[in-house]
């Protein structure tokens, strides 16, 4: 994810990904979010939930790593994690599966194959970008301009 976004996600939820100024060791949050930009959306929600239910104790929840999945989706680790938050992060993980991780557009499938985009939940638009358009579009037929008749026919 861009710096801008993971900032911006830093800056909100302080408390939640305080994990980011730990040791490489104990916690991957110093690597910043592994992941596109189209995901933003899916991990600002869960964090916002996530911040609802927790207040600001060192024993609450705090997320250790934000990055993709061996299957494509979306992969979260925390420490401190409760069933209710568990729920949150696994709905976060299910969203993921059909949303593009490029564009945020859904619905996305799991794009196999060779290229950039093999491996990664990508739509119709960001794998034709990422693979180049192949085809050439067809060009259009040029016509004679339509002139207006001389004589106007009326049926009776």
């Amino acid at each position: 994810m861009d710096s801008q976004k993971t900032n911006e996600l830093y800056e909100k939820f302080p408390h939640l990904y305080r994990e980011r100024t730990a040791p490489l060791e104990s916690s991957q949050m110093g690597w910043g979010f592994q992941c596109e930009d189209g995901w933003y959306k899916i991990i600002y929600e869960m964090s916002r939930k996530i911040e609802k239910l927790s207040t600001d104790s060192p024993h609450d929840c705090a997320i250790t790593e934000v990055s993709r999945n061996e299957d494509g989706t979306l992969y979260v680790a925390t420490r401190n994690l409760t069933p209710p938050l568990q729920d949150i992060i696994t709905a976060a993980r299910e969203q993921s599966r059909l949303t593009c991780e490029y564009c945020g557009y859904t619905p996305a499938f799991m794009r196999k194959g060779k290229g950039s985009v093999a491996g990664h939940i990508a739509c119709g638009r960001c794998l034709r970008r990422a693979e180049g358009s192949k085809k050439q579009k067809a060009t259009k037929r040029s016509r004679k301009p339509r002139r207006a008749p001389d004589v106007m026919v009326v049926k009776r």
